[in-house]
């Protein structure tokens, strides 16, 4: 770690240049955090009064809020009346005006400024975990790990989902036909890290199946388990091959869903291996979970809300495509 060699100042005077190190080396304080600001009107300003030459008085004017900025133009007024700038002179960073001319006693000064707040975009990162990368900043790695910030970006790259494309829940790796089960719910988890519009739900029939499945999609419990029902698309056949797709309008919101198929027939269907799918933990450390199933007659439809109780699912799942608009 670099730091400034700053020494104690012994009994001297302190010259301009003690004070302008000190200011640069807050500057790079600022700068590497990457400092929020924040906005306020009507601030009021307090008079100085307290200089043995009385004439001197109420020409000093000071902020309890300091560090504004220079731009936008901070606003002084006196009175609700805004104050020619020519009248006084601004001292931003300490929060301060100097007027020309003592100003009245009755005299209520206010200013409009924009100023730096405790607030820095590295505190959100501050517990996310493992060790501070070498190249950390507000736009990198943040207060974590090389190998961790890796994970968080290969997640993140679903925001790239292309417009007129269907997607699966995470990746789409190694699709190949699975076959399905009859009077049950299957659930598969759908990350989506911003908000984006859907506009088509749908599933890929590889063998046909007389009969019909229901589609659907589920908010997270806020336990990695199916919550509220959102959508109840309504139904596709499985009697003939190929996508069988709804029309939908749906914008989700950054977070964890769940995508619901429920069916009257055992078609085979198009599949994301396991590798594909968020993996929701391991119980015997052989396989890992990659969705939820509920037994439920196909006649009764789609719960709201999801039913506790649900086992797990292990390996390549069947996929209910959304595709975004």
């Amino acid at each position: 770690m670099s730091i400034t060699p700053f020494r104690t100042v012994t009994s001297r005077e302190i010259y301009g240049a003690d004070i302008s190190g000190l200011q640069d080396a807050v500057n790079k304080v600022e700068t590497v955090l990457d400092m929020q600001a924040a906005s306020i009107v009507n601030h009021s300003l307090l008079a100085v009064s307290d200089q043995p030459e009385p004439a001197m008085h109420r020409r000093i004017y000071e902020g309890t809020i300091r560090n504004w900025l220079e731009s936008p133009v901070p606003v002084i007024r006196r009175d609700g009346v805004v104050v020619p700038i020519g009248e006084y002179t601004l001292y931003s960073a300490q929060g301060m005006v100097i007027f020309h001319q003592q100003q009245p006693t009755d005299a209520v000064v206010t200013a409009d400024v924009t100023y730096i707040v405790a607030v820095s975009p590295l505190l959100s990162h501050v517990g996310s975990g493992g060790l501070a990368h070498a190249a950390a900043s507000s736009g990198s790695a943040g207060f974590m790990s090389a190998s961790d910030k890796a994970r968080f970006e290969a997640l993140d790259l679903l925001r790239y989902r292309r417009a007129g494309l269907y997607h699966a829940g995470i990746n789409g790796l190694t699709p190949a036909p699975v076959s399905t089960a009859a009077g049950v719910l299957d659930m598969v988890p759908f990350y989506v890290p911003i908000t984006q519009t859907f506009d088509r739900i749908a599933i890929n029939v590889t063998t046909a199946a007389a009969g019909n499945a229901r589609l659907g999609i589920y908010a997270d419990s806020g336990e990695v388990y199916p919550g509220a029902r959102l959508l109840d698309a309504g139904v596709v056949t499985t009697g003939t091959t190929g996508i069988r797709e709804m029309i939908i309008n749906i914008a989700l919101a950054p977070g964890l869903y769940w995508t619901v198929r429920q069916q009257d027939a055992t078609p085979s269907l198009q599949a994301i291996s396991g590798h594909g799918l968020i993996a929701l933990g391991s119980a015997d450390l052989a396989t890992m979970v990659t969705g939820w199933r509920v037994t439920r007659a196909y006649i009764d439809g789609l719960p709201d809300p999801f039913p506790a109780g649900a086992s797990q699912l292990t390996g390549s799942r069947p996929v209910v495509f959304l595709r975004r608009a």
